[in-house]
Protein backbone atom coordinates (compact mmCIF):
# COMPACT_ATOMS: atom_id res chain seq x y z
CA UNK A 1 0.00 0.00 0.00
CA UNK A 2 1.38 3.40 -0.98
CA UNK A 3 2.00 5.72 1.94
CA UNK A 4 0.48 9.20 1.59
CA UNK A 5 0.66 12.31 3.77
CA UNK A 6 -2.89 11.65 4.96
CA UNK A 7 -1.96 8.16 6.10
CA UNK A 8 0.80 9.67 8.25
CA UNK A 9 -1.66 11.91 10.10
CA UNK A 10 -1.73 9.85 13.29
CA UNK A 11 1.62 8.08 12.98
CA UNK A 12 3.74 8.86 16.02
CA UNK A 13 7.52 8.97 16.07
CA UNK A 14 9.06 5.85 17.57
CA UNK A 15 11.57 6.06 20.41
CA UNK A 16 13.71 3.58 18.47
CA UNK A 17 16.08 5.34 16.06
CA UNK A 18 16.48 2.12 14.07
CA UNK A 19 12.72 1.87 13.48
CA UNK A 20 12.48 5.52 12.43
CA UNK A 21 15.43 5.17 10.03
CA UNK A 22 13.96 2.03 8.45
CA UNK A 23 10.56 3.68 8.01
CA UNK A 24 11.98 6.85 6.45
CA UNK A 25 14.38 4.94 4.21
CA UNK A 26 11.46 3.05 2.70
CA UNK A 27 9.12 6.06 2.54
CA UNK A 28 11.54 8.67 1.18
CA UNK A 29 13.67 6.37 -0.92
CA UNK A 30 16.87 7.20 0.93
CA UNK A 31 19.71 5.86 -1.19
CA UNK A 32 17.60 6.11 -4.35
CA UNK A 33 16.75 9.81 -4.29
CA UNK A 34 20.17 11.42 -4.37
CA UNK A 35 18.95 14.83 -3.17
CA UNK A 36 17.67 13.56 0.20
CA UNK A 37 20.37 13.25 2.84
CA UNK A 38 20.30 10.98 5.91
CA UNK A 39 23.47 11.41 7.99
CA UNK A 40 23.99 9.39 11.23
CA UNK A 41 25.88 11.00 14.14
CA UNK A 42 26.85 10.11 17.67
CA UNK A 43 27.55 13.01 20.02
CA UNK A 44 28.32 12.24 23.66
CA UNK A 45 26.87 8.71 23.33
CA UNK A 46 23.62 10.14 21.94
CA UNK A 47 22.88 8.41 18.63
CA UNK A 48 20.97 10.44 16.07
CA UNK A 49 20.21 10.71 12.36
CA UNK A 50 19.90 14.09 10.63
CA UNK A 51 17.67 14.38 7.55
CA UNK A 52 17.52 17.23 5.09
CA UNK A 53 17.10 17.98 1.38
CA UNK A 54 20.08 19.01 -0.68
CA UNK A 55 19.79 22.43 -2.29
CA UNK A 56 17.99 24.08 0.63
CA UNK A 57 21.10 24.92 2.68
CA UNK A 58 24.62 26.25 2.38
CA UNK A 59 27.25 23.61 3.12
CA UNK A 60 29.35 25.89 5.31
CA UNK A 61 26.31 26.86 7.38
CA UNK A 62 25.45 23.20 7.92
CA UNK A 63 29.00 22.38 9.02
CA UNK A 64 28.94 25.24 11.52
CA UNK A 65 25.55 24.13 12.86
CA UNK A 66 26.72 20.57 13.43
CA UNK A 67 29.97 21.70 15.08
CA UNK A 68 28.01 24.06 17.31
CA UNK A 69 25.55 21.30 18.16
CA UNK A 70 28.32 18.88 19.06
CA UNK A 71 29.89 21.34 21.50
CA UNK A 72 26.50 22.25 22.93
CA UNK A 73 25.54 18.61 23.51
CA UNK A 74 28.88 17.96 25.16
CA UNK A 75 28.25 20.77 27.64
CA UNK A 76 24.65 19.66 28.15
CA UNK A 77 25.63 16.07 28.97
CA UNK A 78 28.19 17.32 31.47
CA UNK A 79 25.39 19.09 33.29
CA UNK A 80 23.33 15.86 33.35
CA UNK A 81 25.90 13.11 34.05
CA UNK A 82 23.24 10.60 35.05
CA UNK A 83 21.35 11.05 31.76
CA UNK A 84 18.19 12.17 33.55
CA UNK A 85 16.89 14.78 31.13
CA UNK A 86 13.89 15.16 28.88
CA UNK A 87 13.67 16.24 25.28
CA UNK A 88 12.19 19.53 26.50
CA UNK A 89 15.26 20.11 28.67
CA UNK A 90 17.48 19.49 25.65
CA UNK A 91 15.48 21.75 23.36
CA UNK A 92 15.35 24.57 25.88
CA UNK A 93 19.11 24.34 26.31
CA UNK A 94 19.74 24.25 22.58
CA UNK A 95 17.45 27.24 22.00
CA UNK A 96 19.52 29.47 24.28
CA UNK A 97 22.96 28.16 23.36
CA UNK A 98 23.01 27.05 19.72
CA UNK A 99 23.95 29.92 17.44
CA UNK A 100 21.20 29.51 14.86
CA UNK A 101 17.64 30.62 14.40
CA UNK A 102 15.47 28.25 16.41
CA UNK A 103 15.02 24.71 17.59
CA UNK A 104 11.57 23.17 17.95
CA UNK A 105 9.97 19.82 18.76
CA UNK A 106 7.58 17.80 16.64
CA UNK A 107 6.12 14.41 17.53
CA UNK A 108 4.29 13.19 14.42
CA UNK A 109 5.81 11.47 11.43
CA UNK A 110 3.68 13.57 9.08
CA UNK A 111 5.26 16.81 10.28
CA UNK A 112 8.71 15.26 10.21
CA UNK A 113 8.35 14.10 6.61
CA UNK A 114 6.86 17.43 5.51
CA UNK A 115 9.73 19.35 7.07
CA UNK A 116 12.38 17.04 5.65
CA UNK A 117 11.01 17.69 2.17
CA UNK A 118 10.73 21.43 2.92
CA UNK A 119 14.40 21.87 3.76
CA UNK A 120 15.00 22.25 7.55
CA UNK A 121 17.42 19.99 9.39
CA UNK A 122 15.31 17.26 11.06
CA UNK A 123 17.08 15.20 13.74
CA UNK A 124 15.82 11.90 15.18
CA UNK A 125 17.42 10.90 18.50
CA UNK A 126 17.62 7.37 19.83
CA UNK A 127 15.51 6.86 22.92
CA UNK A 128 13.19 9.80 22.28
CA UNK A 129 9.81 9.85 20.57
CA UNK A 130 10.16 13.52 19.65
CA UNK A 131 12.12 15.07 16.81
CA UNK A 132 14.35 18.15 16.79
CA UNK A 133 13.96 20.62 13.96
CA UNK A 134 16.53 23.34 13.21
CA UNK A 135 15.45 25.77 10.50
CA UNK A 136 18.47 25.98 8.19
CA UNK A 137 16.58 26.69 4.97
CA UNK A 138 17.90 29.02 2.28
CA UNK A 139 15.49 28.70 -0.61
CA UNK A 140 16.80 29.14 -4.15
CA UNK A 141 15.26 32.35 -5.51
CA UNK A 142 15.75 34.97 -8.16
CA UNK A 143 16.47 38.54 -7.22
CA UNK A 144 13.65 41.03 -6.75
CA UNK A 145 12.89 42.83 -10.00
CA UNK A 146 10.26 45.09 -11.51
CA UNK A 147 6.87 43.41 -12.09
CA UNK A 148 6.10 42.42 -15.68
CA UNK A 149 2.54 43.75 -15.41
CA UNK A 150 1.16 46.82 -13.61
CA UNK A 151 4.36 48.73 -14.33
CA UNK A 152 4.50 52.40 -13.39
CA UNK A 153 6.51 55.38 -14.62
CA UNK A 154 7.06 56.54 -11.04
CA UNK A 155 6.86 54.43 -7.94
CA UNK A 156 8.36 51.26 -6.42
CA UNK A 157 10.12 48.81 -8.70
CA UNK A 158 10.13 45.81 -6.37
CA UNK A 159 7.85 42.91 -7.25
CA UNK A 160 6.94 39.58 -5.77
CA UNK A 161 9.13 36.55 -6.46
CA UNK A 162 8.54 32.79 -6.37
CA UNK A 163 9.56 32.49 -2.70
CA UNK A 164 6.68 32.93 -0.25
CA UNK A 165 8.90 34.03 2.64
CA UNK A 166 10.26 36.94 0.62
CA UNK A 167 6.77 37.93 -0.54
CA UNK A 168 5.51 38.06 3.03
CA UNK A 169 8.54 40.17 3.94
CA UNK A 170 7.82 42.63 1.13
CA UNK A 171 4.34 43.19 2.56
CA UNK A 172 5.63 43.38 6.14
CA UNK A 173 8.04 46.08 5.00
CA UNK A 174 5.06 48.25 4.04
CA UNK A 175 2.71 47.24 6.86
CA UNK A 176 4.63 47.23 10.14
CA UNK A 177 1.42 46.60 12.00
CA UNK A 178 1.34 44.11 14.90
CA UNK A 179 -2.21 43.22 13.86
CA UNK A 180 -1.15 41.92 10.46
CA UNK A 181 -1.63 38.14 10.45
CA UNK A 182 0.02 35.58 8.16
CA UNK A 183 -1.38 32.09 8.71
CA UNK A 184 0.60 29.21 7.20
CA UNK A 185 -0.93 26.05 5.77
CA UNK A 186 -0.04 23.36 3.25
CA UNK A 187 -2.13 22.48 0.18
CA UNK A 188 -1.73 19.47 -2.07
CA UNK A 189 -1.43 15.90 -0.83
CA UNK A 190 1.73 15.41 -2.88
CA UNK A 191 3.13 18.89 -3.39
CA UNK A 192 2.44 20.13 0.19
CA UNK A 193 2.70 23.66 -1.17
CA UNK A 194 3.05 26.38 1.45
CA UNK A 195 0.25 28.96 1.38
CA UNK A 196 -0.08 32.07 3.54
CA UNK A 197 -3.42 33.65 4.41
CA UNK A 198 -2.78 37.34 5.21
CA UNK A 199 -5.22 39.83 6.69
CA UNK A 200 -5.39 42.72 9.15
CA UNK A 201 -6.98 41.36 12.32
CA UNK A 202 -8.70 44.59 13.31
CA UNK A 203 -9.88 45.43 9.77
CA UNK A 204 -10.89 42.28 7.87
CA UNK A 205 -14.34 40.87 8.50
CA UNK A 206 -14.14 37.74 10.67
CA UNK A 207 -16.72 35.86 8.60
CA UNK A 208 -14.70 36.56 5.44
CA UNK A 209 -11.46 35.41 7.07
CA UNK A 210 -13.05 32.23 8.43
CA UNK A 211 -14.62 31.45 5.05
CA UNK A 212 -11.30 31.85 3.25
CA UNK A 213 -9.50 29.76 5.87
CA UNK A 214 -12.01 26.93 5.60
CA UNK A 215 -11.99 27.03 1.80
CA UNK A 216 -8.20 26.80 1.73
CA UNK A 217 -8.13 23.91 4.18
CA UNK A 218 -10.81 22.05 2.22
CA UNK A 219 -8.89 22.11 -1.07
CA UNK A 220 -8.49 18.48 -2.08
CA UNK A 221 -5.89 18.01 -4.81
CA UNK A 222 -2.58 16.23 -5.11
CA UNK A 223 -0.49 19.11 -6.45
CA UNK A 224 -0.65 22.88 -6.79
CA UNK A 225 1.44 22.99 -9.94
CA UNK A 226 -0.19 26.07 -11.45
CA UNK A 227 0.25 28.09 -8.29
CA UNK A 228 -2.28 30.85 -7.70
CA UNK A 229 -4.56 29.73 -10.54
CA UNK A 230 -5.07 26.30 -8.99
CA UNK A 231 -5.89 27.83 -5.62
CA UNK A 232 -8.31 30.37 -7.14
CA UNK A 233 -10.25 27.77 -9.09
CA UNK A 234 -10.63 25.53 -6.06
CA UNK A 235 -11.62 28.46 -3.85
CA UNK A 236 -14.33 29.78 -6.17
CA UNK A 237 -15.22 26.59 -8.07
CA UNK A 238 -14.81 28.47 -11.35
CA UNK A 239 -16.41 26.77 -14.35
CA UNK A 240 -17.32 28.72 -17.48
CA UNK A 241 -17.48 32.31 -16.30
CA UNK A 242 -14.53 34.07 -17.99
CA UNK A 243 -14.40 37.01 -15.57
CA UNK A 244 -11.86 36.76 -12.74
CA UNK A 245 -13.44 36.66 -9.31
CA UNK A 246 -10.07 37.26 -7.64
CA UNK A 247 -7.43 39.83 -8.42
CA UNK A 248 -3.81 38.94 -9.03
CA UNK A 249 -0.89 41.29 -8.50
CA UNK A 250 2.90 41.21 -8.52
CA UNK A 251 3.11 44.50 -6.63
CA UNK A 252 3.57 44.58 -2.82
CA UNK A 253 2.09 48.10 -2.64
CA UNK A 254 -1.14 46.93 -4.30
CA UNK A 255 -1.39 43.95 -1.93
CA UNK A 256 -0.77 46.18 1.09
CA UNK A 257 -3.46 48.62 -0.03
CA UNK A 258 -5.90 45.73 -0.45
CA UNK A 259 -5.22 44.59 3.13
CA UNK A 260 -5.99 48.09 4.39
CA UNK A 261 -9.33 48.02 2.55
CA UNK A 262 -10.35 44.83 4.36
CA UNK A 263 -9.53 42.34 1.62
CA UNK A 264 -7.69 39.04 2.03
CA UNK A 265 -4.29 38.34 0.46
CA UNK A 266 -3.32 34.75 -0.29
CA UNK A 267 0.33 34.03 -1.07
CA UNK A 268 1.17 30.74 -2.76
CA UNK A 269 4.75 29.52 -2.68
CA UNK A 270 6.52 29.08 -6.06
CA UNK A 271 4.47 31.82 -7.78
CA UNK A 272 5.28 35.55 -8.11
CA UNK A 273 1.64 36.64 -8.04
CA UNK A 274 -0.54 36.91 -4.95
CA UNK A 275 -4.32 36.53 -4.80
CA UNK A 276 -6.51 39.39 -3.59
CA UNK A 277 -10.09 38.49 -2.70
CA UNK A 278 -12.88 39.35 -2.76
CA UNK A 279 -12.84 41.86 -5.60
CA UNK A 280 -15.07 43.76 -8.00
CA UNK A 281 -14.73 44.35 -11.73
CA UNK A 282 -13.63 47.94 -11.07
CA UNK A 283 -10.66 46.78 -8.99
CA UNK A 284 -9.37 45.13 -12.16
CA UNK A 285 -9.63 48.39 -14.09
CA UNK A 286 -7.78 50.56 -11.58
CA UNK A 287 -4.02 50.93 -12.08
CA UNK A 288 -1.24 51.73 -9.56
CA UNK A 289 -0.13 54.58 -11.83
CA UNK A 290 -3.30 56.43 -10.73
CA UNK A 291 -1.66 56.98 -7.34
CA UNK A 292 1.71 58.11 -8.70
CA UNK A 293 0.30 61.16 -10.48
CA UNK A 294 -1.75 64.09 -9.22
CA UNK A 295 -5.46 63.44 -8.55
CA UNK A 296 -6.79 65.18 -11.67
CA UNK A 297 -4.46 63.17 -13.89
CA UNK A 298 -5.36 59.94 -12.10
CA UNK A 299 -9.07 60.70 -12.51
CA UNK A 300 -8.61 61.31 -16.24
CA UNK A 301 -6.76 58.00 -16.68
CA UNK A 302 -9.49 56.14 -14.77
CA UNK A 303 -12.06 57.44 -17.23
CA UNK A 304 -9.79 56.50 -20.13
CA UNK A 305 -9.45 52.95 -18.77
CA UNK A 306 -13.22 52.62 -18.28
CA UNK A 307 -13.83 53.79 -21.85
CA UNK A 308 -11.08 51.45 -23.04
CA UNK A 309 -12.82 48.49 -21.41
CA UNK A 310 -16.03 49.31 -23.32
CA UNK A 311 -14.11 49.76 -26.58
CA UNK A 312 -12.37 46.42 -26.09
CA UNK A 313 -15.67 44.56 -25.81
CA UNK A 314 -18.21 46.44 -27.90
CA UNK A 315 -16.41 48.37 -30.69
CA UNK A 316 -16.02 45.56 -33.32
CA UNK A 317 -19.66 44.51 -32.96
CA UNK A 318 -20.75 48.14 -33.14
CA UNK A 319 -18.80 48.59 -36.38
CA UNK A 320 -20.50 45.53 -37.89
CA UNK A 321 -23.86 46.95 -36.86
CA UNK A 322 -23.15 50.38 -38.32
CA UNK A 323 -21.88 48.89 -41.58
CA UNK A 324 -25.23 47.10 -42.00
CA UNK A 325 -27.13 50.40 -41.63
CA UNK A 326 -24.62 52.67 -43.32
CA UNK A 327 -27.11 53.91 -45.90
CA UNK A 328 -29.21 55.45 -43.12
CA UNK A 329 -26.29 57.33 -41.54
CA UNK A 330 -24.94 60.80 -42.34
CA UNK A 331 -22.52 60.77 -45.24
CA UNK A 332 -19.46 61.69 -43.19
CA UNK A 333 -20.10 58.84 -40.73
CA UNK A 334 -21.08 56.38 -43.47
CA UNK A 335 -17.72 56.86 -45.17
CA UNK A 336 -16.03 55.68 -41.98
CA UNK A 337 -18.14 52.63 -41.28
CA UNK A 338 -19.00 51.26 -44.74
CA UNK A 339 -16.06 49.18 -45.97
CA UNK A 340 -15.54 48.37 -49.60
CA UNK A 341 -17.16 45.11 -50.76
CA UNK A 342 -15.01 41.99 -50.34
CA UNK A 343 -15.69 38.28 -50.96
CA UNK A 344 -15.71 37.58 -47.21
CA UNK A 345 -18.58 38.87 -45.00
CA UNK A 346 -17.67 41.66 -42.61
CA UNK A 347 -18.33 39.47 -39.56
CA UNK A 348 -16.02 36.75 -40.86
CA UNK A 349 -13.35 39.36 -41.48
CA UNK A 350 -13.50 40.40 -37.84
CA UNK A 351 -13.33 36.79 -36.66
CA UNK A 352 -10.28 36.14 -38.84
CA UNK A 353 -8.66 39.30 -37.56
CA UNK A 354 -9.40 38.30 -33.94
CA UNK A 355 -7.95 34.81 -34.41
CA UNK A 356 -4.92 36.29 -36.17
CA UNK A 357 -4.29 38.68 -33.30
CA UNK A 358 -4.61 35.87 -30.75
CA UNK A 359 -2.16 33.72 -32.72
CA UNK A 360 0.25 36.64 -32.85
CA UNK A 361 -0.01 37.13 -29.09
CA UNK A 362 0.72 33.47 -28.38
CA UNK A 363 3.58 33.50 -30.89
CA UNK A 364 5.22 36.44 -29.12
CA UNK A 365 4.91 34.67 -25.75
CA UNK A 366 6.49 31.47 -27.09
CA UNK A 367 9.20 33.18 -29.15
CA UNK A 368 12.68 33.68 -27.67
CA UNK A 369 13.37 37.32 -26.84
CA UNK A 370 16.04 37.60 -29.52
CA UNK A 371 13.49 36.70 -32.22
CA UNK A 372 10.44 38.51 -30.86
CA UNK A 373 11.08 41.68 -32.87
CA UNK A 374 11.43 39.73 -36.11
CA UNK A 375 8.18 37.88 -35.40
CA UNK A 376 6.46 41.22 -34.81
CA UNK A 377 7.60 42.54 -38.19
CA UNK A 378 6.44 39.39 -39.97
CA UNK A 379 3.07 39.47 -38.21
CA UNK A 380 2.58 43.14 -39.08
CA UNK A 381 3.15 42.36 -42.75
CA UNK A 382 1.07 39.17 -42.84
CA UNK A 383 -1.89 40.41 -40.79
CA UNK A 384 -1.69 43.96 -42.01
CA UNK A 385 -0.47 44.97 -45.42
CA UNK A 386 -0.65 41.59 -47.19
CA UNK A 387 -4.07 40.72 -45.71
CA UNK A 388 -5.47 43.96 -47.16
CA UNK A 389 -3.73 43.45 -50.50
CA UNK A 390 -5.19 39.93 -50.77
CA UNK A 391 -8.69 41.28 -49.99
CA UNK A 392 -8.99 39.14 -46.89
CA UNK A 393 -9.88 42.08 -44.65
CA UNK A 394 -10.58 45.76 -45.19
CA UNK A 395 -8.48 48.56 -43.66
CA UNK A 396 -11.51 49.57 -41.57
CA UNK A 397 -11.63 46.14 -39.96
CA UNK A 398 -7.94 46.34 -39.07
CA UNK A 399 -8.39 49.81 -37.59
CA UNK A 400 -11.29 48.78 -35.34
CA UNK A 401 -9.62 45.52 -34.32
CA UNK A 402 -6.42 47.45 -33.62
CA UNK A 403 -8.34 49.86 -31.39
CA UNK A 404 -9.95 46.96 -29.54
CA UNK A 405 -6.56 45.29 -29.15
CA UNK A 406 -4.93 48.45 -27.77
CA UNK A 407 -7.80 48.86 -25.32
CA UNK A 408 -7.42 45.21 -24.30
CA UNK A 409 -3.71 45.47 -23.55
CA UNK A 410 -4.17 48.82 -21.84
CA UNK A 411 -6.25 47.07 -19.16
CA UNK A 412 -4.02 46.65 -16.10
CA UNK A 413 -5.54 43.26 -15.24
CA UNK A 414 -4.47 40.55 -17.67
CA UNK A 415 -7.30 38.34 -16.45
CA UNK A 416 -9.96 40.99 -17.20
CA UNK A 417 -8.37 41.66 -20.59
CA UNK A 418 -8.55 38.00 -21.59
CA UNK A 419 -12.17 37.82 -20.40
CA UNK A 420 -13.04 40.87 -22.49
CA UNK A 421 -11.36 39.28 -25.50
CA UNK A 422 -13.57 36.20 -25.26
CA UNK A 423 -16.71 38.28 -24.79
CA UNK A 424 -15.71 40.40 -27.80
CA UNK A 425 -15.44 37.24 -29.90
CA UNK A 426 -19.01 36.23 -29.03
CA UNK A 427 -20.27 39.78 -29.59
CA UNK A 428 -18.82 39.69 -33.11
CA UNK A 429 -20.49 36.36 -33.86
CA UNK A 430 -23.90 37.39 -32.48
CA UNK A 431 -23.90 40.72 -34.32
CA UNK A 432 -22.79 39.11 -37.58
CA UNK A 433 -25.47 36.40 -37.45
CA UNK A 434 -28.40 38.28 -35.86
CA UNK A 435 -27.69 41.94 -36.50
CA UNK A 436 -29.26 44.41 -34.08
CA UNK A 437 -30.99 41.63 -32.14
CA UNK A 438 -27.70 39.80 -31.66
CA UNK A 439 -25.89 42.95 -30.53
CA UNK A 440 -28.63 43.75 -28.02
CA UNK A 441 -28.77 40.17 -26.76
CA UNK A 442 -25.00 40.11 -26.37
CA UNK A 443 -24.89 43.46 -24.56
CA UNK A 444 -27.66 42.49 -22.16
CA UNK A 445 -26.03 39.10 -21.63
CA UNK A 446 -22.74 40.73 -20.61
CA UNK A 447 -24.48 43.01 -18.09
CA UNK A 448 -26.54 40.12 -16.67
CA UNK A 449 -23.45 37.92 -16.38
CA UNK A 450 -21.56 40.62 -14.49
CA UNK A 451 -24.58 41.38 -12.29
CA UNK A 452 -25.01 37.73 -11.32
CA UNK A 453 -21.31 37.17 -10.68
CA UNK A 454 -20.18 37.28 -7.08
CA UNK A 455 -16.68 37.26 -5.69
CA UNK A 456 -16.91 35.26 -2.46
CA UNK A 457 -20.30 36.77 -1.74
CA UNK A 458 -19.41 40.29 -2.90
CA UNK A 459 -21.44 41.68 -5.88
CA UNK A 460 -19.09 41.94 -8.85
CA UNK A 461 -20.63 45.16 -10.19
CA UNK A 462 -20.56 47.05 -6.89
CA UNK A 463 -20.97 50.05 -6.53
CA UNK A 464 -23.24 50.11 -9.61
CA UNK A 465 -25.25 47.03 -8.54
CA UNK A 466 -26.14 47.46 -5.73
CA UNK A 467 -25.87 51.21 -6.16
CA UNK A 468 -23.60 53.05 -3.74
CA UNK A 469 -22.93 56.70 -4.55
CA UNK A 470 -19.91 57.02 -2.25
CA UNK A 471 -18.41 53.87 -3.68
CA UNK A 472 -19.10 55.04 -7.23
CA UNK A 473 -17.30 58.30 -6.58
CA UNK A 474 -14.30 56.28 -5.43
CA UNK A 475 -14.41 54.34 -8.70
CA UNK A 476 -14.72 57.34 -10.99
CA UNK A 477 -12.64 59.90 -9.12
CA UNK A 478 -9.11 59.52 -7.80
CA UNK A 479 -9.47 61.67 -4.72
CA UNK A 480 -6.48 63.27 -2.95
CA UNK A 481 -4.87 60.81 -0.60
CA UNK A 482 -5.47 63.03 2.43
CA UNK A 483 -9.21 62.66 1.76
CA UNK A 484 -9.06 58.85 1.46
CA UNK A 485 -10.30 58.15 4.98
CA UNK A 486 -13.05 55.59 4.37
CA UNK A 487 -12.83 51.89 3.60
CA UNK A 488 -15.17 50.36 0.98
CA UNK A 489 -18.44 49.42 2.68
CA UNK A 490 -18.87 46.30 0.58
CA UNK A 491 -16.11 44.41 2.44
CA UNK A 492 -17.87 44.94 5.81
CA UNK A 493 -14.63 45.86 7.57
CA UNK A 494 -14.51 46.05 11.35
CA UNK A 495 -13.32 49.66 11.14
CA UNK A 496 -14.70 51.98 8.49
CA UNK A 497 -12.11 54.75 8.79
CA UNK A 498 -8.40 54.77 8.08
CA UNK A 499 -7.64 57.49 10.61
CA UNK A 500 -6.04 56.62 13.92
Amino acid sequence: MTTTMESLENVAVSSSLRENDAFLKDLLGIGISWDLIAKPFEFEKISMTAYTANGFFLTMNMVLILENMEMTLKEFVKRHPDGSFTIDDLVNYLNVTIGFVQVQIINTMKDAVRLILSGPLVIFLDGFSEVLVIDTRIYPMRSISEPEVERVVRGPRDGFVETMLMNVALIRRRLRDPRLRAELMQIGTRSQTDVSLMYLQDVANDDLVNMMRQKLKSINTDIVAMGEQTVSEFLAHVKWNPYPIARYTERPDVASTALLEGQIVIIVDTTPEVIIAPTTVFHHIHHPEDYHVYPINGTYMRWVMLIGAFISVFSPGFFILMSQFGNHLPKTIAELVIPKPLPLPIGLQFLLAQIGVDLFERAVINTPTALATAIGVVAALVFGQFAVMMNLVTPEVLVFMGAALIAQFATSSHELATANRLVRFFMIMLTWMLGVVGYVIGSIGVVVLLALTKSFGIPYLWPVIPFDWEGLKGVLIRRPLYEEDKRPKIFRSKTTTRRG
